[in-house]
């Protein structure tokens, strides 16, 4: 009886993981805008380009993962699970990535109290912890899916 409100509240952790990224790679986009190195903005930096562009993907898969966690809320056990599963290993997992690409834009600044970037990435640091880790339910998602012979 709790597996359902447990799903449930990884979809929400998710969801507020999911914000707190969307946050992080907008703030790292308009830095890079105005942040200017050699004369010009380092957001013209192809590389770092690249980097901004992983974020943006990441960021939407852990979206449309999460999307279909909620969706799954009234699912049988097994698929509403894996959904919930998926949602937080794929949070985790990208609020890891989203969190350090933007510090690293940022450089020092990005671990300041001044910034926002570094409080939404302790944020999703944590709620990667809450109620197991992206390992934790990747692992989960495998036992789900392939059950150990009885």
């Amino acid at each position: 009886m709790i597996e359902p409100l447990s799903d449930a509240a990884l979809a929400a952790l998710s969801a507020e993981a999911n914000g707190a990224m969307a946050r992080m790679l907008s703030d790292t986009i308009d830095y890079a805008r105005q942040r200017k190195q050699f004369g010009v903005a380092i957001g013209s930096f192809q590389v770092l380009q690249h980097r901004m562009a992983d974020m943006a993907m990441q960021l939407e898969q852990s979206v449309a993962l999460t999307q279909v966690a909620a969706m799954q809320a009234s699912a049988p056990s097994q698929q509403r699970a894996l959904a919930a599963c998926a949602a937080k290993t794929q949070a985790g997992q990208a609020g890891r990535f989203i969190g350090q690409a933007a510090v690293q834009i940022h450089g020092g600044m990005g671990v300041t109290e001044e910034l926002a970037v570094g409080h939404y990435f302790k944020r999703v640091t944590a709620i990667d912890l809450q109620f197991g880790s992206a390992e934790h339910h990747l692992g989960r998602y495998a036992d789900l899916l392939y059950p150990a012979a009885a």
